[in-house]
């Protein structure tokens, strides 16, 4: 036996060294597909809420909580809607705006007067690019239910008196409104604050990521089960619903809100008329933009913002991101891009109409 092992010692060793790197190959092939070693399940649901279409792929070893967390998201955005929106009648916005009295206390929860109060900062934060009571104008317009008519300039401008956040009084418990025919509208931040309901719900699953779009809203959370980052579609101002130009690779953790003309609009004379009002005209802001998306860890900022930049403009909303300390993402109506520089080199356009600037 001492006399094998002697002689068959070298072929021995080479065998047993074949082995272990056979082994080690092995184990990074696996490494290579899972990331961190483990490969996660996903389910994809479709559906509807808050007047836009939400999809979400949920990422997780434990497949049976995907229906659960599912069914969570769901009922977390059927009553932030019944709650906040201006088109549910016994919502407390919809009755707060038939309700109030000129001058007279109106109760409010906290939920919606923290972020009402949020809303007032960024109106005054971004010197009336936004506004949280620009519903009037809105009603008038009529593009959200399909109205293809431009009202009389005299018509809008009395309407204006109506949108003015300095008619609007915050105190302990409520609000006042010094002004009569006045409505808040959540609209311009709404999911983005349902984004940050719907990521607090993941951090408190067992799921290892999710994705969650709620209409231009993409909540990104934790991974896939490997060591690669998201990869989130930025949509094509003017390529069908659900087509991007551009990708963003970022990691979990982030909200991206995207706003742009073309979401809802009509066209008339060769002009385009779409939902983003400025509030000092009245008129869909004409600011030289597609669309603006905003990268944030907070989703009602990152919502918020991309309608405070795109009215406006480049110049001034690109100056107002860096101060927000959010990253951005800007498109000319010459089809020209420009990104802070924090995300620039996880960006990439997909689609060869778009240019990428300096």
């Amino acid at each position: 036996m001492r006399r094998f092992f002697r002689r068959y010692q070298k072929v021995l060793f080479i065998i047993l060294l074949f082995l272990c790197l056979a082994g080690i190959v092995y184990i990074g092939m696996i490494q290579q597909r899972s990331g961190s070693g483990t490969t996660a399940a996903s389910k994809t649901f479709a559906g509807q809420a808050m007047g836009t279409a939400v999809k979400k792929t949920l990422f997780g070893a434990d497949t049976e909580q995907f229906e659960t967390v599912n069914g969570q998201i769901d009922d977390c955005l059927d009553q932030f809607e019944k709650q906040v929106s201006v088109r549910v009648y016994d919502s407390e916005i919809a009755k707060c705006n038939r309700m109030y009295a000129v001058d007279g206390f109106y109760y409010l929860s906290d939920d919606v007067l923290n972020d009402l109060a949020r809303e007032m900062e960024i109106y005054k934060s971004s010197k009336g690019a936004f506004s949280p009571c620009i519903r009037p104008i809105s009603d008038l317009w009529g593009i959200e239910d399909g109205n293809q008519t431009v009202p009389d300039d005299k018509t809008i401008r009395k309407t204006l008196q109506y949108c003015n956040p300095e008619d609007i009084e915050l105190k302990e418990g409520g609000v006042v409104f010094h002004s009569a025919n006045m409505a808040l509208d959540f609209g311009a931040a709404g999911k983005g604050i349902a984004g940050d309901k719907v990521y607090r719900i993941l951090e408190k699953s067992d799921l290892t990521g999710a994705v969650v779009s709620i209409g231009g809203t993409i909540v990104v959370y934790g991974s896939k089960g490997t060591d690669k980052e998201w990869h989130v579609g930025i949509q094509d101002p003017r390529g069908e619903n659900g087509s991007p130009f551009a990708v963003l690779d970022i990691e979990g953790g982030y909200i991206v809100s995207t706003s742009g003309d073309y979401e809802k609009y009509f066209e008339q004379d060769g002009k385009r008329y779409h939902h983003i009002f400025d509030p000092a005209t009245g008129y869909p802001a004409d600011s030289g933009l597609m669309s603006v998306s905003i990268i944030s860890k907070d989703g009602f900022l990152s919502d918020a913002l991309s309608t405070a930049c795109f009215v406006m403009g480049l110049e001034n909303g690109m100056k107002y991101a860096r101060e927000q300390n959010v990253e951005a993402i800007f498109v000319t109506t010459d089809q020209k891009v420009y990104v802070t520089k924090g995300i620039r080199k996880n960006f990439r356009i997909q689609v060869d109409a778009y240019e990428l600037e300096k």
